[in-house]
């Protein structure tokens, strides 16, 4: 008996040190950044720190910000919603984002996320605007905000 139990603990601490993100629960929770709650399914997107704490962004520019105002960031994951599948969140890093005034984004980046270079090309054909890395993106954002 005393053996199961601790055979039951391990295997607890196993699986409570599981870090990985969680689905975005549209409606309900609330950006980390700005406290609006997110409800777009287009734009969501969090990051997971090494340690396991989620913060959820109702958008791109949100995440964005906080990772330029973290000055060591320590994230295993850093994830954004594809436009062109919401719901599907996506590594923001290999993302590729459309800044275009005419598909506005919840906070007034006009900034959507696209797995697929070629989607986010397809959406800067129809929509104008100018397609941009992740790198990019920290970039401009950073001349912007700092």
């Amino acid at each position: 008996m005393k053996y199961l139990a601790i055979a039951i603990i391990f295997l607890f601490s196993l699986t409570s040190c599981d870090i990985k993100p969680e689905p975005i629960n549209y409606n309900h929770d609330e950006c980390a950044y700005c406290k609006m709650k997110i409800s777009d399914v287009r734009f969501g997107a969090e990051m997971v720190t090494s340690k396991g704490k989620i913060y959820k962004y109702d958008s791109a520019e949100c995440l964005v910000r906080t990772y330029i105002e973290n000055s060591n960031p320590d994230y295993k994951f850093v994830i954004v919603t594809d436009y062109a599948r919401p719901h599907t969140l996506i590594d923001a890093k290999t993302a590729s984002y459309l800044i275009s005034e005419n598909q506005p984004s919840p906070m007034g980046g006009n900034l959507s996320a696209y797995e697929h270079k070629d989607h986010g090309e397809i959406a800067m054909d129809e929509k104008s605007g100018k397609l941009v890395t992740f790198q990019e993106l920290l970039d401009e954002y950073r001349s912007i905000y700092q």
